[in-house]
């Protein structure tokens, strides 16, 4: 049996390309390979950002797809991140050479289904010009559907398609019209391939013609074969359970470290947390919290949109903030949240801090300085966030879905001596159930032995990439069988 040389496709590689947490787990997942001896590199669009990248060079010829009657021309670039792991851009300045990713200011762009159509097409058209032949493409999300497709048209010979699907609420969807456009045999587009409600969906694509289909967390795997969370396609995903797991991300501890990170102000570990404290108090101090250093501090850090659980916080404000604590909440989004939070951070100026920005330090160090981390999230495929908190000490305060339930371990009471679990949880998407949960939270904040003893159980933790990275190619090891 050949051993696993992988491609990973992806619309987003950190730090080249950044909207999400979707960076993060491709880029963190490449490494895990290279340390395993799997033979890997990545592959993304030339985004005019990506273009900066240091020490990039034209691999061979320049190359052409072949868009319904357009031909587009594009260069392939090639690099190496900062951990040496080898990478690629499309560089085509038609599609990529833009301000953002997918949209300028609150508007996607409308040529989308042709951007990452191209994207799909330059994948394929470039496998002969790489230095080393991939038996497994790794597609992530939408933007990477179509390449499962095309890679099933091209027969048996081709490498074999293993589809990651991030987040299910995003379909990649694509009017009729564009058939001549994605250029794919008739039979494709029919209700068992692309055809979604009289659209096309290049999620489906993915799910429907990989050999094998991955989300980022085992509870997730479940969620999206239902009714709620499948987005139209659950009965699509049933069909296809065979095929489908859920392998869940992990955490790049080079980055997401107490004991190393050059963001916070103290550096401190499992054994020997004293810096925490000096963290929490540098924190309020940049964000102008005055109250007592001895009030338990929640920490968001968060997109500001609907599905992150943020009317939950906005309904119980007033009971939230009688429990006695503090809030910071970093990130940007929808403008209705970003109005509603500024309200509330105006009603409680001594309690309540909003920042309204993207700032990946920033966020470390309100990781490092909170008690604990609040994602009330509507759904969480996997959620990163959580597993950098138990990392940096700050105890997680989650809804259990996707991720958030596989990773947290609710606190129900007292614990058998030497075992503690690591967070909170609550099921229900309501305002009382989030308040709950907080109180749990604080009460125990006020017992000083119990909450080290929750904290120190939730910094041993291990999410590192290991153990998830060696399911990842144990399924390659078995599509290629």
């Amino acid at each position: 049996m050949p051993e696993p040389t992988v491609l990973i496709a992806s619309p987003e590689v950190s730090p080249l390309a950044q909207t999400g947490g979707l960076a993060e787990m491709v880029s963190g997942l490449a490494v895990a390979f290279n340390r395993l001896g799997v033979k890997t590199a990545l592959i993304l669009p030339g985004y005019r950002a990506a273009l900066d990248w240091p020490g990039l060079k034209i691999v061979g010829k320049p190359l052409k797809v072949s868009l319904g009657e357009e031909t587009v021309p594009f260069t392939l670039l090639s690099g190496r991140l900062n951990s040496g792991v080898p990478f690629y851009l499309t560089q085509c300045d038609q599609y990529f050479d833009r301000p953002s990713l997918y949209g300028q200011g609150r508007e996607v762009y409308v040529d989308n289904p042709e951007r990452f159509a191209f994207f799909a097409k330059a994948v394929i058209a470039s496998l002969p010009s790489l230095p080393f032949a991939p038996n497994v493409i790794l597609g992530n999300d939408w933007h990477a559907g179509l390449i499962m497709a095309y890679l099933a048209e091209m027969g048996p010979k081709a490498p074999k398609g293993v589809f990651v699907i991030h987040n299910q609420g995003f379909l990649g969807l694509a009017p009729m019209t564009a058939r001549a456009m994605i250029g794919l045999p008739a039979s494709y587009y029919g209700v068992d391939g692309l055809e979604y409600y009289g659209q096309l969906s290049y999620l489906k694509a993915g799910i429907v013609f990989s050999r094998e289909v991955v989300t980022v967390s085992p509870t997730y795997a479940r969620e999206i074969q239902t009714p709620e969370g499948g987005n139209g396609l659950d009965g699509v995903l049933r069909f296809y359970e065979g095929k489908l797991r859920g392998i869940l991300n992990g955490v790049d501890y080079d980055v997401w470290n107490p004991a190393t990170d050059p963001h916070i102000a103290a550096h401190y570990e499992a054994s020997d947390p004293t810096g925490k404290d000096i963290c929490k108090k540098a924190l309020k101090e940049e964000i102008g919290l005055k109250t007592p250093d001895n009030r338990p501090l929640f920490g968001m850090v968060t997109r500001l949109a609907a599905q992150k659980g943020l009317s939950l916080i906005l309904e119980s404000g007033p009971e939230f903030f009688r429990l006695g604590l503090d809030l910071v909440i970093l990130g940007s989004g929808e403008p209705w949240y970003e109005e509603q939070l500024t309200l509330l951070a105006q009603e409680y100026p001594d309690q309540f801090r909003l920042i309204l920005a993207y700032d990946a330090p920033l966020a470390h160090r309100i990781v490092a300085g909170s008690d604990f981390i609040l994602v009330p999230s509507i759904y969480e495929p996997c959620g990163l966030i959580q597993m950098y908190a138990l990392r940096y000490g700050a105890i997680p305060v989650v809804r259990a879905i996707g991720g958030l339930n596989d990773t947290v371990r609710d606190y129900a009471g007292q614990n058998p001596a030497g075992v503690w679990d690591n967070g909170f949880k609550f099921t229900q998407f309501q305002p009382w159930a989030l308040f709950r949960a907080a109180r749990r939270a604080v009460e125990l904040y006020g017992r000083p032995t119990d909450f080290m003893a929750m904290r120190m159980a939730g910094m041993r933790d291990d999410f590192s990439w290991n153990a998830s990275a060696q399911a990842y190619l144990n399924l390659f090891q078995a599509v290629l069988a």
